[in-house]
């Protein structure tokens, strides 16, 4: 059995938010990215036997607004301000549910990998399963694929502002093209 880690610094894990709502025009499409995750893999030939995906919410960081598939910044001010939302009692609440975690196992078939696990978020779990291509390239096996859930689904309030006229859509979709290599 061979155990595999994600190396953050050459790898990328994004969450994708859309906004909402009449007042959507002056709101804005997000890219988020944790400062700190982690990803550990136990790996038996064409088995997956273990699959850990775990992240920090308070370590989540806005990149920046999305426009026509470009990211491009906001002001300080407002990046501060959205990971302040973010991570407050109010809608991933950071100092109850400090973490945000993927557990499972899956198979490798070709190219492709299809894993079974649960999300936990919130303090509340629910199945999803993903699946993923890999190769590899420069001596280590690199991952990418994507997902998509409902944050209702975790207890997750979308935030909201305006009454509801400015609001951020149910659906995240959550992006990564992961180095794995071997733990040494």
């Amino acid at each position: 059995m061979s155990r595999l880690r994600a190396d953050p610094a050459a790898s990328t894990l994004r969450l994708w938010t859309e906004k909402e709502g009449l007042l959507s025009k002056v709101a804005h499409d997000l890219c988020l990215e944790p400062s700190e995750f982690a990803v550990r893999v136990e790996r038996s030939g064409a088995q997956l036997e273990s699959i850990e995906v775990e992240l920090k919410v308070s370590a989540l960081r806005v990149q920046g607004q999305v426009k026509e598939g470009r990211v491009t910044p906001l002001s300080a001010k407002d990046h501060a301000e959205i990971e302040r939302n973010l991570a407050g009692p109010k809608v991933l609440d950071a100092a109850r549910h400090p973490t945000l975690t993927w557990r499972g196992s899956g198979t490798l078939a070709g190219a492709r990998i299809r894993a079974e696990g649960q999300l936990t978020l919130c303090g509340r779990s629910a199945d999803l399963p993903l699946s993923a291509t890999w190769e590899e390239r420069e001596g280590s096996l690199w991952v990418s694929g994507e997902v998509r859930f409902a944050q209702t689904r975790f207890g997750v309030t979308p935030y909201k502002a305006l009454m509801g006229a400015l609001k951020v859509k149910d659906e995240v979709r959550v992006s990564w093209e992961l180095r794995l290599e071997e733990e040494s």
